[in-house]
């Protein structure tokens, strides 16, 4: 199992952890793009992000990270099903530095999609100078427990994956709580990436033995289908679609997460606003 999310937890502590790697999904979402480097390292940061919150988690369908502004932050979007699949976009305004600090009116929402017409449980939190920061907030200020990622994304590698602590309610001396995330934050991000758990996570408190419990397996996938296309001209009119043909001779449709091309010509489109159509 090469990308997967691990919970583990402390027998005789208030306090609980998750750790990930997602070699595969972030080298399959860096196949199809074209920003900067510092870019493609926050679409990596976001996907373990969103893999290590989703193991707080119970009955969701799919959950959403997703970061904008008014600024050269454009979007910044990773999605994940409750079965393991995810997908990641980013669009940074072209020609200018990747940063985070004082993006205008900068947001980051957590969005827990329960499913079956359930009600979206969402969060917002102004969006910090990283991603990490921004997540610790997240549970500071929403979910009202103080917790720490450390997200590592190396796109010239393309390695990701990172760990996640969790205080629980309970009694835990203020001196332990910083002895763990301090034993989290030290080190190389290669070195955290490689490693095991097995063996270091018991050195932060050799009087309380650690579980860990089965890994998740996590994979790539893409929920984009020509159907969904299809309801998106759509929507958009069949003056507009026509437009596109009589100028550009077909409609072309690119996925920005998979990159899947969906091509439609005269009689896929006129099909397509057909009053017998089974999507009208």
């Amino acid at each position: 199992m090469t990308d997967f999310s691990q919970v583990f937890y402390w027998e005789t502590l208030p306090l609980r952890g998750a750790r990930c790697r997602l070699d595969e999904i972030y080298a399959r979402v860096l196949r199809g793009f074209k920003g900067q480097d510092d870019m493609a390292q926050l679409l990596g940061e976001a996907l373990v992000g969103l893999a290590l919150l989703a193991t707080t988690q119970k009955n969701y369908e799919r959950l959403i990270i997703q970061a904008q502004s008014k600024g050269p932050l454009k979007l910044l979007v990773a999605e994940m099903t409750a079965a393991g699949g995810m997908r990641a976009y980013g669009n940074w305004e072209e020609g200018v530095s990747v940063d985070l600090s004082h993006l205008p009116d900068a947001l980051l929402a957590i969005t827990v999609d329960m499913g079956m017409d359930r009600e979206r449980y969402q969060g917002l939190v102004e969006l910090r100078e990283s991603l990490t920061l921004s997540l610790n907030a997240y549970f500071a200020e929403s979910v009202q427990s103080p917790a720490y990622f450390r997200l590592v994304a190396d796109p010239q590698r393309q390695q990701a994956g990172g760990y996640f602590l969790q205080r629980l309610p309970g009694v835990l001396a203020a001196e332990d709580w910083e002895l763990a995330t301090q034993f989290i934050a030290i080190g190389s991000d290669q070195s955290l990436l490689q490693a095991k758990p097995e063996q270091f996570l018991p050195e932060i408190f050799p009087d309380s033995a650690v579980r860990l419990h089965t890994p998740q397996a996590l994979f790539f996938s893409c929920s984009c289908s020509p159907e969904k296309v299809e309801r998106m001209l759509i929507s958009l009119g069949q003056t507009e679609a026509e437009e596109t043909l009589q100028s550009e001779g077909e409609i072309v449709v690119t996925c920005e997460y998979c990159q899947e091309v969906y091509r439609f010509g005269e009689e896929e489109v006129a099909l397509m606003f057909a009053p017998e159509h089974p999507l009208h």
